[in-house]
This record gives structure tokens, sequence and C-alpha cells, in this order.
């Protein structure tokens, strides 16, 4: 059995132990909207209560206020976290911060993870907008992780993970400490820059209020750990539901922008169907057709026409929307479908009655106003009537912004984002629809989660090398949360010849490489090219109809990394669908390429003969590695003979 506990010290912190060795030690903190605050250091320990695995401390100073920190180990031996502040004479408090947990290196120990400056910090971006990134990076004063982080070894995986479990009000973050080398603050209340946020995090009030809970992962590969963290994630909310397999389909954004219009609608589902599914990119018979911005363009009755004209074909048909977000010029013009109301009623707004600036070009909606409420269910009971299958909702992240909502009840971004969200499921739950409806969440913050079917992890990515680094580097630090946190991770669109923003065709390696990111993140399978292009027709013509690649990206198995990429990308991914093992490997620099695996340190059979996907041909392990040449950014796909 795992010895794993948590024991209080005489000066207000307490330690964690793991199977015979302190891993770190802490200290929690709490702070009123007054401005009075406590520290568990600092703080009288009036009360210790010791049942089973669990540990509660009372903290109490002469202000009245009391700090509670209840340290558990559940029977799955995994450790939680939780802070709550109260008042001794009865009163409500309030607060906009607290702090479970500030951890550090237990005394006395000599944690390489903890000592070696080499070590590195995971930075999880809140969301996936304006090209946000995750990062492998040292510790440094200030560097900030959204709701999760995990501190590893590159060279032998060694990892400690601390992350939230709770995200129905809070918005929490892991800070490195400005005041203490190697120490980490795992906060409940953070709203700042990287959140988008220009209002500090709402207030909770009443008897006591409580952090979110924190859990504490340990072990010998931090790959593991993020996986058994999305487990635990996962047990807490489960990923909405999606039995139709993974979808494959074109998307209007990269390819048609803003030149959307139902004549090339029309042929891009025709080209789809005539040339494409019959070559195998399809899955179970289906694909989709789905509009982007700009789709309100077209007339109603001409839309509805091209919906039906999809189904009589047996293709689906999806549609675009950014619920959270006003992107108009005039916040006084009409609400459409709502006589005598304008935009400017339903616009979020700060603490002084100011209208929060834009954000990515739009106003948040206040998503709790019940004129927002009716403005959105129209919109998305025209989505059922004119028999739409998908939509694709963007720039959620504004869903959650601080503000003064209408809904004096909701006091936090995050409670309020929770609200919108069930909101929208509501709306398109097959009970309502009559059919199943798929939900794209496009840019969007990572939690909470369990709402939408998929969830983009990167912003817009198209089909230059560059795109697909970017790609990469998600799938290299968020390939954990396909299947866990949602049904589906949405590597975007995949664009194999050129992109309404880019000055140049694409190579055929660029393409190559962009399609299998694509195929190994999960997935959501979308083409976006201009089709009226002969040549876009032929480079999808060449790169969709290999039915053994598109098997894997509709095995719905999400590729993990054999190694971190620091602020980039691994080179290297593999999986095990149906019993074999596969392995990606992708370059993105120019010029003459060896990409090399170790099968042992990737966790593979060795001694196993692959075939190259793409190529055909076959490669065999040679001096304990299996290498390949790639030219310029170009991918190889493997698999096990």
């Amino acid at each position: 059995m795992k010895k794993i506990f948590w024991t209080c010290t005489e000066n207000g912190t307490f330690e964690l132990h793991w199977e015979g060795k302190k891993i770190l030690q802490a200290y929690a903190q709490a702070f009123h909207v007054d401005g009075r605050r406590m520290d568990s250091r600092y703080s009288r320990l009036t009360d210790k209560v010791e049942e089973g695995s669990r540990l509660k401390l009372t903290f109490e100073r002469d202000d009245d206020l009391i700090l509670t920190e209840e340290l558990e180990v559940l029977e799955n031996h995994v450790p939680v976290a939780k802070v709550s502040l109260s008042s001794s004479d009865g009163n409500e408090v309030e607060t906009r911060c607290l702090v479970p947990l500030v951890v550090q290196e237990a005394p006395e120990t000599n944690e390489k993870l903890w000592k070696s400056l080499w070590s590195k910090m995971l930075l999880v971006p809140y969301d996936n907008t304006m090209w946000l990134r995750y990062e492998a990076v040292p510790l440094r004063a200030g560097r900030k992780s959204y709701d999760l982080t995990v501190l590893f070894q590159e060279d032998t995986r060694e990892g400690l993970l601390i992350g939230a479990i709770d995200f129905d009000f809070w918005k929490n973050g892991l800070i490195c400490s400005a005041y203490d080398a190697k120490s980490i603050c795992a906060v409940s209340g953070l709203a700042d820059e990287g959140s988008h946020d220009t209002e500090e995090h709402g207030s909770l009030a009443g008897k006591k209020v409580s952090s979110s809970r924190f859990v504490v992962l340990y072990g010998t590969d931090y790959r593991e750990l993020l996986e058994k963290y999305g487990d635990l994630v996962a047990e807490e909310t489960r990923p909405l539901e999606w039995n139709e397999g993974v979808p494959f389909g074109f998307n209007s954004w990269a390819g048609l922008a803003f030149r959307l219009n139902a004549d090339n609608y029309q042929k891009t589902g025709k080209f789809l169907r005539e040339e494409l599914a019959p070559k195998g990119y399809e899955n179970k018979g289906v694909t989709y057709v789905n509009l982007d911005a700009c789709w309100n363009t077209i007339p109603e009755e001409v839309l509805t026409a091209r919906v039906k004209e999809l189904h009589e074909n047996d293709q689906r048909a999806g549609i675009y929307d950014a619920p959270f977000a006003f992107f108009g010029k005039e916040p006084d013009a009409e609400i459409p479908g709502i006589a005598g109301h304008c935009f400017n009623e339903i616009l979020l707004r700060d603490s002084k009655g100011r209208l929060l600036p834009r954000v990515d070009g739009a106003i948040p909606y206040d998503v709790t106003h019940p004129l927002w409420k009716e403005y959105t269910r129209r919109k998305f009971n025209d989505f059922v009537k004119w028999d739409f299958d998908y939509v694709k909702v963007d720039f959620m992240s504004h869903g959650g912004m601080e503000g003064v909502h209408y809904d004096s009840s909701v006091r936090t971004g995050r409670q309020a984002l929770n609200a919108a969200y069930q909101f929208i499921d509501e709306l398109l739950k097959p009970e309502k629809t009559g059919k199943p409806f798929f939900i794209s969440l496009s840019i969007a913050p990572l939690f909470p989660n369990g709402y939408g079917h998929a969830r983009r992890f990167s912003c817009d990515a198209f089909g230059t090398a560059e795109d697909v680094e970017y790609v990469l580097n998600a799938q290299t630090y968020a390939w954990w949360q396909n299947h866990r946190l949602y049904a589906f991770n949405d590597p975007d669109h995949s664009c194999l010849l050129k992109s309404f923003c880019m000055d140049r065709d694409s190579s055929l390696g660029e393409a190559r490489a962009r399609y299998t990111a694509s195929v190994i993140a999960g997935t959501v399978m979308m083409l976006s090219d201009d089709y009226e292009r002969e040549e876009a027709k032929e480079r999808s013509r060449i790169l969709t109809g290999n039915p053994e690649v598109n098997k894997v990206a509709a095995s719905r198995v999400a590729f993990r990394p054999t190694e971190a990429g620091g602020t980039s990308a691994s080179h290297c991914f593999t999986a095990v669908i149906d019993g074999k093992q596969y392995i990606a490997m992708f370059s993105w620099e120019t010029g003459e390429q060896i990409v090399e695996l170790d099968p042992l340190r990737a966790g593979l059979k060795t001694g196993v003969s692959y075939r190259e996907l793409w190529s055909g041909k076959t490669v065999q392990e040679k001096d304990g590695r299996i290498s390949w040449n790639i030219k310029d950014c170009d991918a190889a796909l493997f698999q096990e003979e």
C-alpha cells in the first residue's frame, strides 16, 4: 500500500510525505477584501483534527479571522488541499483570493526536482487566443500557469503536478513566488492580463468561503501525471458525450474567409462528396460542410436550401457563432428580433458602470442578462430550425471576464461562464434538437470543461511550417486533454495549400505535416482551402485519400509526445491503436533533418519493423534508434508491421 500522508509542523507549515520521503513543504494564506490577511505561519494553531487520512488545521489571529486548512489523501492515493476563510464572531467574510498551498522544498531534503536549475515548470495558458502557447521553462519570479502546472526534469521525467479540480467559481493559477526562490503559490482568485481581465477577480462572501481543491501528484513520468490529472478532472465532470465518431469535413475560414458565399459553399460540399469521400475522406460515410464567420451574408432561404441539399446527399452542415462577444461598431444598435432594445443594454460593465474594453476586437456580453439569453436563444433556435448539425462557437473567453453582472448572485467571471455554457448546452441537447448536435469550442478557456464536445487546443492554425510547429506545441503539452476534459482535442482546420492570410502556397511537405498533425490530435478533421483553385483540389486529392492515415484519425487516439519541447514542440509522438504501435515524426526546420527516437525511452517494444504510411517504405530499429531523414518541413507516420 502506498504511504502518502500529510503532517503539520509547529511553525504553521505542513509537509507531504510520499513513499518514505518528503516531497514538499507548504503553508496557506487568505486575503479579506477589507485588507486583513492571514498566513498560517504567523497565526496561532488553535485546533488540529486527524481522522484517518484527513488533517484539518485551524489557525486564528486577534482580528477575528479564521483560516482552516483541510488536507486529505483520497482513497485513490491522491493528496488534496483546500483552504477556507471564516470569522470567529460569526459574521460573513468576503474574499477575492485564497491560497491553499504555497509549495516549496521540504527542509533537510535534497530533491533534484527542487534543487536543479534545469527543472522546468509547465506554463499552461488560460485559453488559446492570440496565439498563446504552452511553455516549459525554468522557475522564475512571477511566472504563471493557469489552473495547473507540473514541475519536471526533462532527462528523467520525474515530476510534481499541482492542479485545481474545482472550476465552479474561481479562476485558479500557479504562480512562482516573487518573495521566495523556487516557491509556487496555488491560488484561487487569479484574474489578470493572462485571463484578459481588466477588473479584479470577483469576490465571494459568506459565513465560510472556500478555495478550489488542489491535487498534488508525484511520479517518475510527468506525462503520466498529466494523464492522471485529466482522469481526476473527468471523474468530477465527464466530457460531453459524442457517439457519432470523429467529424471529417470542411470549415470555410482559412480557405474562403470573407469571400464565403452560397455558391462556393455549395461547390465545396459537392467536391467533398464526389471526390474526397469516395477515396476515404469521411467517417461512417459522413462529411461535414461547415460555415464559419461571414455566413450571415447568405439569405435564409438560400441557406436552408444548401443545408437540405447536403442532407439529401448524406452530408452534415455546420454553422458559426460568437455568442459571448460583441463585434459590432454601434453599441446603440437594436438587437435583432428584440424590438426597442439595443446591444448597449447587454454589454458587460466594470465597477464604475463603464463598458469593458474590447478584447480581440470585441466587447464581452453580460451573459447573465435576460435580453442576452433571449437573443442567444433566438439565434440557436434558428440554427436548429434551419436543420444544422454542428456549431463552432468562438471567443468564449469573453463570457468569463470579470465585471458587474446583471444577475448579482453571479459574482465571478468563471461562475458566469459556467452558467452561459449550461444555457447553450441546454438549447442544443439532442432531446430538443431531435438529433446529435456537435458543439465545437474554438477560442475558449481550458476550464470549465465538460460543455462542448471538442475544444480547439491552439489558436488559428493555417498551412505553413510555423503553423505545424504551433499545433505540435499544443500536442506536446495538451494531448492528455483528449477523451478526458473533452471528447476531442480540435487541432483547427487543415489548410493544405493556401489560406486567405498566407502570402504563398504551402509546400507538399508542409501540407503533409499539417494534415498529419491533425491526424494524431484525437481529433476533429476539417479541411480549409479555396477549391475554386484547381491546385487546392489536387493537393486535397493527394493527401486526404490515404485510408490507413485516415483510419488513425478516426481512432480518436491522441498521440503522446516522446519529449518535452521547451517553448516549442516535440518532434516525435507515439500511440498504440488496436494493439499496434504508431510513431509520428515531424520536422519544421529548413534543410536536411534526421529525426530520431529511442524506443525504450519512448516506452515502445524494441526490435519492431515499421511501415511508413505516406510512402510505404519500411524502417527498422538500428543501434537502439529509429531514424528518419526529412527535408524541410514534413512528416512521417509509422505503423508497426
